[in-house]
């Protein structure tokens, strides 16, 4: 496999809470040894979770080293009481990827009956890719299918994006600015400072987690009137939080794999982009609210240089700069690049944004529940992660305290 670099990935290297987690009961009967198995055969197809990393010789760059053995860390339990706090203390240890693999698993299991805890580090992939892995396991371990070998081909530049999606104008010149600022400080965060940096603020930051419901004569009467009204499920979800929060602005994940012609099905990493919609009209009518963020969410996605601006950014800015965002931002070293970075481009200086990643619908036989545990960025106030299996949809926040 071509060696691979951590390009748009890098933003999640040094910054605090970069993991999620996927939740998910199976209907099968726990085998010990056929779940070790099982993870043992994923490993061999997916390079990444035989992966550390690891930085090239005499350079800065940082790139995923493929090893000859499993980097998937196992936990098994008798029942599932420490499992929010098996979660949770991921935050307060951090995670060194350059020691330790980038796939957590724990088993928790009663009576024979099964439920795992897949927690990735973001460097691994985005949520979608979790979700796959998820199902992925859930196939194979009732031994429907082998898993399948996907040689891994991440965003490398610019040109992998689509057409006219480069920096132009003002966002062209601040980051040119902060790059040159960054330049004359002459200065990198170690990742000795950013781990104990991180360490201490998962503790004084711990995050909250609450779950929801919505079952499928729900979820059904929901899909309903987003077909009358020309709107998505995910406006619909959009606007409720609007509603509730009375926020202006959210965050969205908008997955692009289909825009990108080296993407193929199943591969690891990060191919999605984030969109700041926002949506300003006060109003409680659901129906109204939806129909504002349909427009807005079309209008961010019908120009490139909009839909792609997070990750043309990343592009063009300094990696060593990306590094030194988050920390910079929350008040663990003094950059003045880093701190722009971090505060005005990301949005970090305080917890204020709301967010939201929706996963879509999926349909399994083999899995009872599934529940998508979204990461707890520094930028986000509350972040919502949503995914609907087999009719039912099943929502979890994260709220930064």
């Amino acid at each position: 496999m071509k060696k691979q670099y951590l390009r748009t990935e890098r933003t999640h290297f040094m910054c605090p809470n970069m993991h999620f987690g996927m939740l998910m009961e199976l209907e099968k009967e726990y085998e010990e040894e056929r779940v070790k198995e099982t993870l043992h055969r994923m490993a061999e197809a997916h390079p990444f979770l035989r992966s550390v990393v690891a930085y090239e010789d005499g350079t800065d760059q940082l790139y995923y080293k493929v090893t000859e053995h499993s980097q998937i860390d196992l936990v098994i339990r008798k029942n599932k009481s420490a499992l929010w706090s098996d979660y949770s203390k991921l935050a307060v240890q951090d995670w060194n990827v350059f020691e330790e693999g980038m796939l957590k698993v724990f088993v928790y299991f009663e009576n024979k009956q099964m439920t795992l805890l897949f927690v990735a580090h973001h460097l691994l992939a985005d949520g979608r890719g979790l979700l796959e892995l998820a199902q992925e396991f859930a196939d194979v371990y009732v031994g429907k299918r082998e898993p399948i070998y996907v040689e891994e081909h991440l965003i490398e530049n610019i040109g992998d994006l689509p057409e006219k999606s480069s920096l132009t104008g003002i966002s062209k010149m601040l980051v040119r600015r902060a790059n040159a600022t960054w330049k004359k400080e002459n200065h990198t965060v170690s990742y000795e400072q950013y781990r104990s940096f991180a360490v201490k603020y998962g503790k004084e930051h711990p995050v909250e987690y609450k779950t929801y419901e919505a079952d499928a004569v729900q979820v059904k009467q929901m899909q309903e009137q987003c077909r009358e009204h020309g709107f998505t499920m995910n406006d619909l979800l959009m606007a409720h939080m609007y509603i509730t929060t009375g926020a202006s602005k959210i965050i969205i994940a908008s997955d692009i794999r289909n825009r990108l012609s080296k993407y193929q099905k199943g591969a690891l990493g990060n191919y999605a982009t984030a969109l700041g919609i926002v949506c300003k009209t006060n109003t409680k009518d659901i129906v109204k609210k939806a129909i504002e963020v349909h427009r807005a969410v079309q209008k961010s996605k019908a120009v490139n240089r909009k839909w792609m601006l997070v990750l043309a950014c990343y592009f063009e800015m300094s990696p060593t700069l990306l590094d030194a965002a988050a920390i910079s931002a929350l008040g663990g070293f003094e950059s003045k690049a880093g701190s722009f970075v971090g505060k005005s481009m990301f949005g970090m200086g305080k917890a204020e944004s709301y967010s939201i990643t929706n996963l879509g619908k999926v349909e399994n036989e083999d899995i009872q529940s599934i529940l998508f545990i979204p990461p707890a960025s520094p930028a986000a106030k509350l972040t919502l992660g949503v995914v609907t299996l087999n009719g039912v949809m099943r929502l979890c926040s994260s709220k930064n305290s």
